[in-house]
């Protein structure tokens, strides 16, 4: 199962109601792997004893950050808006399997939802508005890896609706610009 945020959609209607998935497909373009995201996506996984390389460069990072601070606190905040994340390597997480919570919830996060020069995440919201366009509906989201809380994968939420619905859905996403590997993604979320 691939590791992705997901928004269950529920809609209301006279038979009672329906149900569709609407994952996120990220495509590893590193633009939401800013320093300042980083910095508030909370603390890194694992222990110090099993990671110790990425916390002694946290560490780091956290002393020089510090020390930027108290010399200008308007070059900090050009800094940390400006750079990197300094565990992105070729558009990749170095730390994927310990990153923080914030980091693994995206783009269902404040620094997430608010980016606006991510090619994929502009899609996403594209479909979402799409997907939710004059119809009253409750949004819920999730996460399919695994989380703090438990060290099992989360399962999909069931899904209900019928082939109509369903095929309505799919020409809403592809007018609304989703490439055949998020139509995929979507149809493995709603078997």
């Amino acid at each position: 199962m691939v590791e992705t945020v997901y928004v269950h959609l529920e809609f209301a209607d006279k038979t009672g109601g329906w149900s569709i998935n609407l994952p996120f497909l990220c495509t590893q373009c590193g633009k939401c792997c800013i320093l300042e995201d980083f910095l508030t996506a909370g603390p890194i996984k694992g222990t110090p004893e099993t990671h110790p390389e990425a916390h002694a460069k946290a560490n780091r990072l956290y002393k020089k950050l510090g020390d930027l601070w108290a010399q200008n606190e308007a070059e900090y905040d050009k800094h940390v808006a400006s750079t990197p994340c300094p565990f992105l390597a070729d558009n990749r997480c170095s730390i994927y399997e310990i990153r923080p919570e914030g980091c693994r919830q995206f783009p269902n996060t404040l620094f997430g939802m608010e980016s606006t020069d991510c090619e994929a995440l502009t899609r996403f919201k594209k479909q979402l508005a799409a997907l939710k366009k004059g119809r009253k509906c409750t949004e819920t989201y999730h996460h399919t890896g695994k989380t703090q809380e438990t060290s099992a994968e989360n399962q999909i939420r069931p899904t209900k609706f019928t082939q109509k619905q369903y095929q309505a859905c799919i020409t809403k996403l592809r007018k609304a610009e989703a490439t055949n590997d998020e139509a995929a993604l979507f149809e493995s979320f709603n078997q």
